[in-house]
């Protein structure tokens, strides 16, 4: 993706979903309502059991189908028969979301590194993208996955996403804003998604100094939005 892309097309949050839309999180519908309102959208990769990138936030199906289950404990066919609840709409693999784009819209994809395997979802990722022809973006928290497609796949482009409010679900350093610099030029990312709770500070104005995009997530009121205007480049947002 053209990084001036980046900055032009604002993006929704896991697709146009929520109370206001009725449509799941992560679904195929969710995606074509961003895409018909003339916005891009970002979408969640996991690895199914069979290692292939499934478009979801959770590791358990709970809290979106009702299934107390892992997806590791299921194939790609098998979760592509899964409702989210009260949805006609089932899991997607990130190719069958691909497909229905049809590059007409951008995308960004947040690879997860939750299961710890970095080089195989990034490589499964690669697998669905290599012959994508629309504009999209890879993005993670973890900088292993960006480090695959810098040294592989340079062409990609590559984002971090990053916020220095600890919750404890991943290794302390990706929360020190020192360390995400230091991560920023390493891995030579196109943009960078920073939280906005903690906007501005020293890692996106690192960015700005160097003609790094700065995006923001996730923006969910009129506030928001003032702020994200002032500090960044362009928005992740839910309605």
């Amino acid at each position: 993706m053209n990084t001036d892309r980046l900055a032009t097309t604002s993006f929704a949050h896991r697709g146009l979903h929520g109370p206001q839309t009725g449509l799941s999180e992560n679904s195929l519908s969710a995606f074509n309502a961003a895409k018909d309102a003339g916005f891009g959208f970002e979408l969640d990769i996991l690895l199914s059991g069979d290692d292939k990138a499934i478009v979801i936030h959770d590791q358990n199906l709970k809290r979106l189908t009702g299934r107390d289950e892992s997806i590791l404990n299921l194939t790609a066919e098998q979760l592509e028969k899964i409702n989210f609840t009260d949805s006609n709409d089932t899991i997607p693999t990130l190719k069958i979301a691909l497909n229905q784009t049809a590059g007409k819209t951008p995308i960004l994809i947040e690879i997860k590194g939750d299961q710890g395997e970095y080089n195989k979802i990034a490589k499964s990722v690669f697998q669905d993208i290599s012959d994508y022809n629309g504009p999209i973006a890879i993005m993670s928290f973890y900088p292993d996955i960006i480090s695959y497609f810098k040294l592989n796949h340079p062409d990609i482009t590559r984002g971090l996403v990053a916020t220095p409010i600890n919750d404890k679900s991943m290794p302390d350093d990706y929360f020190d804003i020192q360390q995400q610099i230091k991560t920023i030029r390493d891995l030579e990312v196109d943009f960078i998604a920073y939280d906005i709770r903690a906007l501005p500070n020293k890692a996106t104005q690192y960015c700005q100094q160097n003609n790094i995009t700065v995006l923001t997530w996730t923006v969910r009121s009129e506030a928001d939005r003032q702020k994200a205007k002032i500090n960044t480049d362009n928005i992740i947002f839910e309605l």
